[in-house]
């Protein structure tokens, strides 16, 4: 699987709308894998708000002598 990031992501949307308009792909296949891609850039905003939420949580509890912390539900495996 190759590594993505928004700014692949965007490119390959724009490949996508040069191959729509030069009738490469219909408009199904583009709306389908239009979806795709918003699916990943959520996963990918997921993320960054995870990251920003850390951030703000360690700051807090430096501030505050608190231990708020996150639950690990990613790393725990499917029943």
């Amino acid at each position: 699987m190759t590594p993505v990031n928004t700014k692949s992501l965007l490119a390959f949307v724009f490949s996508q709308m040069e191959k729509l308009d030069n009738k490469e792909i219909d408009v199904d296949t583009a709306n389908a894998q239009s979806k795709l891609v918003q699916q990943a850039n959520n996963l990918i905003r997921s993320e960054h708000e995870r990251s920003r939420v850390k951030m703000e949580l360690e700051r807090h509890n430096a501030e505050y002598k608190g231990f708020i912390q996150l639950r690990e539900i990613e790393s725990k495996n499917f029943d």
